[in-house]
């Protein structure tokens, strides 16, 4: 797993597995939160059935994300991390960090976690 720092946040990129037929790229919203890493959110970017989660854990929802509306949930999640970070995090029970982010930082992260993925496709990560 890469992590990739982004201010007060990280993002955590991997390509997991789901089961013997789906998986695909990964990407975990984290932070350090009274001492402990705790994970934020959660995009698994399936090729079956991609689905993101707001403060995973015992008991969450997945929400998925529709292939007839997004073809290719992957730059899908980058657009939404890029224009609605702040909110998600205020929606996943985490409203100052998502007041504090760093646009800056987000954005340049954000890239990273392009790159590391079309990297990956392509062989070389």
């Amino acid at each position: 797993m890469e992590r990739i720092s982004a201010g007060n946040v990280e993002f955590h990129v991997e390509t997991s597995a789901s089961g013997a037929d789906d998986g695909g790229p990964s990407i975990q919203v984290r932070a350090s939160e009274d001492g402990r890493d705790v994970q934020l959110l959660r995009f698994d970017c399936f090729r079956d059935r991609p689905h993101y989660h707001y403060a995973p854990g015992p008991g969450d929802t997945r929400y998925y994300i529709d292939p007839t509306v997004v073809g290719d949930s992957l730059p899908w999640v980058i657009s939404q991390l890029r224009t609605n970070l702040g909110p998600m995090l205020g929606r996943a029970g985490y409203p100052a960090l998502g007041d504090t982010l760093d646009p800056s930082a987000v954005a340049n992260a954000l890239d990273e976690v392009d790159a590391y993925f079309q990297a990956t496709a392509s062989g070389r990560a």
